[in-house]
C-alpha cells in the first residue's frame, strides 16, 4: 500500500467534561469507521495515571481521506462539542514508519479492551539509522512470532527526526510481559541502550478504538 497519513495528538479535558468528551468521541470515531472508507484506524486512549488526558492516534489511507474526515459532519460536531473544552492540545507532525495489525475490522469501547502502551523515544543525533534498523527488526519479528501482540505502530517526528513514537496493542498485560522476555526484544534493548537520549513510556487505557483491520505498511 502507499504511505498512509498519520496524526498524533495529546489532549486534555477537565473532569467535569469527560462524559461529553467521551460521547462526542464515540460518535466521531464510530461514524467515521462506518462511513469513511479511507479512515483506516482511530484510537482515543486515556493515560492510566491521568484519566483526563488522552493519546489520540489516527491512520488515513491518504491526504484526501483525511480531508474527507475533517469535512465530515461527525468531525465538525466533535469540534463544536469539545473544542472549547480542551485543556491541552498538543499535535505532533509525524509520518509512518511501520504500521501492522492482526486486529480484525471492528470497534471497541471501554477500558476492558486490550493492554495499550505508548512510547516516545529520542535518540542521539548520529543514531537514527542504527536505531531504526534495530527497532523495526524487533517489531517485524514480534508481529510474526507473538500471538499476543495485536498491533504495532511506529511514527517518526517530521520536525524532530531524532524523535519516534510507538503505539502498541497487546491482548493482555501477560502478553506484554512475555514480549519483554523474548530474545528479539532483549536484543533490541541491548542494541539501542547507548543510542537513546530520552525514553518516555505511558500505560494507556482504551476509551474508543476502531480499525478496518489488517493494516500493513513498512
Amino acid at each position: 500500500m502507499k504511505k498512509p497519513v498519520v496524526h498524533l495528538f495529546h489532549l486534555g479535558v477537565d473532569q467535569a467534561n469527560l462524559a461529553t468528551f467521551h460521547q462526542a468521541g464515540v460518535h466521531n470515531l464510530t461514524t467515521s469507521y462506518q462511513k469513511e472508507a479511507g479512515t483506516l484506524a482511530m484510537y482515543a486512549s486515556s493515560l492510566k495515571d491521568n484519566p483526563t488526558e488522552f493519546i489520540v492516534f489516527e491512520v488515513y489511507a491518504d491526504e484526501e481521506a483525511y480531508q474527507i474526515h475533517r469535512n465530515s459532519s461527525q468531525y465538525q460536531a466533535y469540534i463544536r462539542q469539545v473544542g472549547a473544552q480542551l485543556t491541552k492540545r498538543d499535535a505532533y507532525e509525524t509520518h509512518a514508519m511501520f504500521l501492522k495489525e492482526k486486529l480484525p475490522s471492528g470497534q471497541w469501547i471501554g477500558s476492558q479492551y486490550y493492554f495499550l502502551k505508548f512510547a516516545q523515544i529520542e535518540v542521539k543525533e548520529d543514531a537514527q539509522t542504527a536505531f531504526e534498523k534495530s527497532v523495526l527488526t524487533n517489531m517485524r519479528v514480534s508481529m510474526a512470532e507473538e500471538a499476543g501482540i495485536l498491533a504495532m505502530y511506529a511514527l517518526k517526528d517530521s520536525k524532530n527526526p531524532n524523535t519516534y513514537y510507538f503505539y502498541e496493542v497487546y491482548e493482555s498485560a501477560a502478553a506484554y510481559a512475555l514480549h519483554r522476555e523474548t530474545a528479539h526484544f532483549q536484543t533490541y534493548i541491548a542494541e539501542t541502550n547507548d543510542l537513546l537520549l530520552n525514553k518516555r513510556l505511558l500505560d494507556l487505557e482504551n476509551d474508543i478504538a476502531v480499525t478496518k483491520g489488517g493494516l500493513a505498511y513498512s
